[in-house]
């Protein structure tokens, strides 16, 4: 139905041709039906919310600068890094994350969609210069409504139009989607969306799309899940069975079947010479069929490129910072990589935020700059980073709120240099610690 839908709305913005195929959008598709999928176990879901905590987990990104634009984005940062975590692992587990940004009541709010929503048209580099995105969705009565928005950019000018249609593609009516207009923005050189691609390599020619972390893996994780069903048959086939004397149990009356304490015993026919109660209890080879579990789920943290730690043991190598990297190393390099998407694709956010100031004049212009603090307590120790942030405050190449920051990551720059300017008020002087 969606892909039916997707050509009538390449119609209705007049788009003749998109780097999109058919094929693209049925993957993109599938990628978001597994990840969502909770009928079994979700590998994919497993690894992106791991790697998801690593890296995300403890850091702070911030707007820098002294104006009241930057007081604006830094606000929209603080917006957007709340539910980075959310972004992250769906830009891992599906391929990709759509984060679309939109003014309400003199306010910047912001929509997180997953890849099969948007369809790229033409991009210039890394810039997305022409896409549609379904925006939204509404269901009234019996029938679903969906808001298109489509961008593009042509002569430095983005041109953003929204179409509301039903789900066969006929223009529609919505009255809360009434007031949506049609926008030209100049001076723009790309769409005003962030698009959080995943840095896992699809293989292809064409990388206009992400894919899942565990991407070219479903050979392993069908020999996984096959495994977990041995497991569960040997359990099941080896429980203990007691077979008693039919002597020993009574008869119910209406049905005719011997009435047993529970599952386990089972009424039969003995002799008088023989035992009145025989068990059956054989020996669970359940060693064997863990190391082989053990095995595969090495194997496929190798696949999608990870030490071990995620599905098996994590390895001990020593307590200073290089050798816990050499044993995280292949981790540390994926959780590398991430950051770096969550960098771009936040710059990206912020950058179609500071578009949206300036048309709807929300605050004075001004230059800004983006700040990431990550953290690496993935291959460090706490007291070690601790000492290394204290040596820098006291050789002048690191502040007093930043280190605040690092013990606080919630605080922003200007919340933990309040506090601090907060305790150095009330601080006891010489004179008063002297009684004078």
């Amino acid at each position: 139905m969606l892909k039916t839908l997707w050509e009538y709305i390449l119609r209705l913005f007049g788009i003749e041709k998109s780097n999109t195929s058919d094929e693209q959008l049925k993957e993109n598709k599938k990628f978001t039906d597994n990840f969502e999928s909770t009928k079994e176990i979700n590998f994919t879901a497993i690894f992106a919310n791991k790697l998801t905590t690593l890296a995300i987990s403890e850091s702070t990104a911030d707007i820098v600068g002294e104006n009241s634009r930057v007081a604006f984005l830094d606000d929209c940062m603080s917006d957007v890094w709340r539910r980075m975590k959310r972004i992250t692992s769906r830009m891992l587990g599906t391929g990709g994350c759509v984060v679309v940004p939109y003014v309400q009541e003199g306010e910047i709010h912001f929509d997180i969609l997953s890849q099969e929503r948007i369809m790229i048209h033409k991009k210039k580099g890394d810039r997305i210069t022409a896409a549609t995105v379904l925006a939204d969705s509404i269901k009234q009565g019996t029938r679903r409504y969906f808001r298109w928005a489509d961008y593009r950019v042509e002569n430095d000018t983005i041109y953003i139009t929204n179409k509301v249609t039903d789900e066969s593609g006929k223009d529609a009516f919505i009255e809360q989607w009434a007031d949506i207009e049609d926008r030209a923005i100049s001076g723009v050189d790309r769409v005003l969306f962030a698009y959080f691609k995943s840095p896992v390599d699809n293989r292809k020619f064409s990388d206009f799309y992400g894919v899942p972390i565990t991407y070219g893996c479903d050979s392993i994780i069908a020999e996984i899940m096959e495994c977990f069903e041995q497991i569960q048959d040997e359990f099941k086939l080896k429980e203990v069975k007691v077979f008693a004397d039919e002597r020993m149990f009574q008869k119910d009356p209406k049905t005719g079947k011997y009435k047993t304490p529970s599952k386990m015993f089972f009424a039969s026919h003995g002799n008088d010479t023989g035992p009145m109660i025989e068990i059956f209890s054989p020996d669970i080879r359940n060693s064997s069929y863990f190391e082989r579990l053990m095995n595969l789920f090495d194997l496929l943290e190798k696949s999608v490129g990870t030490s071990k730690g995620v599905l098996t043991a994590p390895e001990t190598r020593g307590a200073t910072a290089t050798e816990i990297k050499a044993g995280l190393y292949d981790t540390y390099a994926m959780v590398a990589d991430i950051r770096a998407v969550v960098e771009r694709g936040t710059a990206d956010y912020i950058y179609a935020c500071n578009v949206l100031a300036n048309y709807y004049s929300l605050t004075p212009m001004g230059d800004y700059e983006t700040a990431f603090d990550w953290s690496y307590s993935l291959i460090e120790s706490s007291t070690e980073t601790w000492g290394q942030l204290k040596d820098a405050q006291s050789m002048g190449i690191k502040s007093k709120a930043e280190l605040r920051q690092w013990l606080n990551p919630n605080e922003t720059a200007d919340e933990a240099q309040a506090m601090i300017d907060e305790i150095k008020k009330n601080e006891p002087t010489v004179n008063d610690l002297l009684g004078g």
